[in-house]
Formats: structure tokens, sequence, C-alpha cells
């Protein structure tokens, strides 16, 4: 182990000293010594970017950061400066296992070197995915772009509900605009294909609750479906939409607007909320079935109609007259 070699450190960094030293060690064995030794202090100076691996992989990669009981942004604040100053690895993994234990779901936690091994002796090799390079990029919400605008509108690119953590990395960005001192909002969804339904109603939740959207079928009673989240925000908010808008993106425009909790710019959507059910099959093939189609509660679906606008410009000027009506 590392942390028993007692080696003066004008020494270490003198290798001639070190050499001619009564260490009477060989020229490979203190080569190879060096070695390990760059690399341990190389590590002890990177706890920042394992600090922030560990971080992002919860942030980017948990399933539903919105039912948390704790803010993960938060989180890091509490134990980043703690980590970044720890004494040892020990302390630093330490100090990850209680950030994880903040997680709260009886599953999720961070496993240290020494417990990896220990649970290899016990069960043998588990498999894993290989973390090679810190995770995401520096905006660290995925494919969502986000800018502040002028007069302080806040403007949040949303290409698709279908990518991992859609709903979560617009919920963080809604935090970080308003941290910005936003005053009002624009969600862009023109040519959006939609995503999944999980994703649209997390994306409602943002924004607003309760019972928005119903399924109907042929072969069952309307299924009801609710926004899901605390609601992050009460600004105004704008929703752009075009032609290209389909599916969920359709859903969660058109629920906001029955709620009256958006202002709707732009062109008709495409009117294609048929809902999807994939059927297993017993040679191991899927049939994947449109068994009903998305509407809003107490309202006509938007099947082969679409969203209609609540003003109607054409796509490429509709950011220009959301501006406008949010500088009203």
């Amino acid at each position: 182990m590392l942390k028993h070699l007692c080696i003066p450190t004008h020494q270490l960094f003198s290798t001639e000293a070190f050499i001619n030293s009564s260490y009477n060690i060989p020229m490979r064995k203190i080569v190879a010594l060096l070695i390990i030794l760059i690399a341990a202090s190389s590590l002890a100076q990177n706890y920042d970017k394992r600090f922030d691996t560990a971080w992002r992989l919860v942030n980017e990669r948990y399933w539903d950061l919105s039912r948390l009981d704790v803010d993960w942004q938060d989180i890091r604040q509490k134990y980043e400066d703690d980590a970044l100053s720890a004494k040892d690895d020990d302390t630093f993994y330490e100090i990850l296992g209680k950030m994880y234990s903040e997680i709260g779901d009886n599953h999720s936690r961070f496993v240290s070197p020494a417990q990896v091994l220990e649970i290899q002796a016990k069960y043998q090799d588990l498999p894993c995915l290989g973390v090679f390079s810190q995770v995401g990029n520096t905006e660290e919400l995925g494919n969502i772009s986000y800018k502040m605008l002028d007069s302080k509108i806040a403007y949040l690119k949303v290409p698709d509900l279908a990518s991992e953590n859609v709903a979560a990395n617009m919920r963080t960005a809604i935090k970080k605009l308003e941290r910005q001192n936003a005053q009002s909002i624009i969600l862009d969804l023109r040519d959006n294909p939609g995503g999944r339904l999980l994703e649209m109603m997390q994306a409602a939740g943002i924004f607003t609750n309760g019972f928005l959207w119903r399924t109907i079928t042929n072969w069952t009673f309307p299924i009801p479906y609710p926004a899901i989240g605390k609601i992050e925000t009460q600004l105004p908010l704008v929703i752009l939409i075009n032609g290209n808008v389909n599916s969920a993106a359709e859903g969660l425009s058109g629920a906001l607007k029955q709620k009256g909790r958006a202002t709707i710019i732009g062109e008709t959507t495409a009117g294609n909320v048929e809902a999807v059910m994939p059927f297993c099959l017993r040679d191991g093939s899927q049939a994947w079935i449109a068994t009903g189609v998305l509407a809003p509660i107490g309202a006509a679906t938007w099947e082969g109609r679409g969203v209609i606008p609540d003003i109607e410009v054409e796509s490429d000027k509709a950011l220009e007259a959301a501006i406008e009506f949010l500088g009203q």
C-alpha cells in the first residue's frame, strides 16, 4: 500500500539524492516506484475531476431526479468543498458515500475500491459500465440548450423528448436561468419529433400539476395521465411550435395551453399523437401497436388536427413574436 511508504520529500523530488541514498534498490524498482508515486500524486490532485464524475453520473444517468427529496445541485454544493480538501482517498470515498446516501432510494450507492474488492471476493466479478472520462459536456444538460435573452427572458431549446434525462435537464436549466433573475420563459419546441410519455409528463410537471391528459382507446376506459414532479417555476411561459412538432411534444404544448399555463406561438402542429404500445411475442419479436390517441382532459384529441397556436406566425418568425409578446 502506498500509505506505508516513508520516503523523505527532499529525496523524492531529487533523483540523484534518491539513487545515492542508503536505499539500496535496483534501478528498475526505483523507476517503478517513482511512476507509482507520481500516479498517486496525480490522483490526489484530481479529486475535483473524480468528484465531478461521481456527481455527474447521478445528474445525467439517474432515472428521475425530480423524485428525489433533495436538489442534486444543492447536494453538490453541500459536499464539494469537503471532497476537494479530503486528506486521503479513504476520506474522499467516505464523503462520496455520504453524498450518494442523500439519494435515499435504497439502491444507489457509491462503492469504494476496497468495498469493490470485498464484493468481488464474496460474489465474484460483477459487470459494470466503464467510465473512462467525464460524463456529459460542460453544460451538463445533454442536448438541451439555454440562454438569457434581453429583457431577462429565459430561452430554452428542447430538440426532442426521447433523449435520456430531457425533463431533468429542462428542470436544471430553468433553475439556473431563474438564478440569473429571469422574468419570463420561452420554451422552443419547434421541429421537436416527440418522444416518451414519461418525459412529457415530467416536463409538464416543471410548470404545472394535476391530470392533464387521457388516452382514448377502443378497448378500455380512457386512461388519465398527470404532470409529474414539483412545480419549478411560475414565470410567464411562451411555447414555440410549428408543423414539424409531433407526438409527446404536441401533448406537452397542447396540455399547457389547455391548462392556461402557456401562450402558444407559431404554426399548427402535425396532429400525430397516437399512443404506441409494444407487445412481446413468444419468439422474442415485438409488435408495436398504436392502441390509442392522446387527448387533453375534457377536450378533443389533437390527432388529425394538431395544437392550434394562440398567436399564429410563420415558424422562422416565432421567436421574434414571442419576445415582442413578453415585452408588452
